[in-house]
């Protein structure tokens, strides 16, 4: 693939922020047992029952507000997108000085560097198995405790639709900066060959 449609693609990538939200919206938000007016067969629920779908729901909270927190990881790879076109161009016309602060920033900037992005990633891989985890867990509880007609008018909603958004985008995430990553280095060793000759 190249630059163009690396960028092209980075700038595709879902919004995480607003994926969480939806998400949040069609599965959480019903559940919550306080405010089940989506779905009134959950007051039917005995109050143990209640409690734990409470406590299972709690626990994913921190989950939902760090992967909605991570649309930085799209911003970030699109900086870095950026800034491999300013590193073709700046070996392309011998700007020695560029392209040294350019291969700086992705290697040392505190914010921007490529180390620090693929941390993220893989921090978010973790906390949407978590998450998948853990909505697998509500959905076989509630199986297990609604009358089946109940069980599959919840299981239609588009939770399941934006919590695959989510996962495929970390994947896309995943993908994209292994490229990212490889014509950095195909770039840096270009830029190198031209300053010896």
């Amino acid at each position: 693939m190249d630059l163009r449609e690396l960028k092209k693609e980075v700038q595709e990538l879902i919004n995480l922020e607003e994926t969480t939200k939806k998400f949040r919206e069609s599965w959480l938000k019903p559940l919550k047992t306080n405010t089940n007016i989506h779905l009134p067969f959950l007051q039917k629920l005995s109050p143990q029952i209640k409690e734990q779908l409470n406590r299972q729901l709690l626990d994913l909270k921190g989950t939902l507000d760090y992967v909605q927190n991570s649309q930085i990881v799209n911003q970030k790879l699109a900086h870095h997108a950026h800034h491999l076109i300013e590193l073709k161009l700046t070996t392309f016309n011998g700007d020695q000085e560029k392209s040294k602060a350019i291969t700086h920033t992705l290697l040392h900037d505190k914010l921007y560097n490529l180390k620090e992005t693929i941390m993220q990633i893989q921090s978010l891989e973790e906390q949407l198995q978590q998450l998948q985890k853990g909505y697998e867990t509500v959905n076989s509880f509630l199986e297990k405790n609604l009358p089946l007609e109940e069980s599959l008018s919840f299981s239609e909603m588009p939770h399941k639709y934006h919590l695959s958004e989510l996962l495929s985008t970390m994947q896309k995430q995943k993908r994209l900066v292994k490229d990212i990553g490889q014509h950095f280095v195909f770039l840096t060793a270009q830029t190198q060959l031209k300053n010896r000759n």
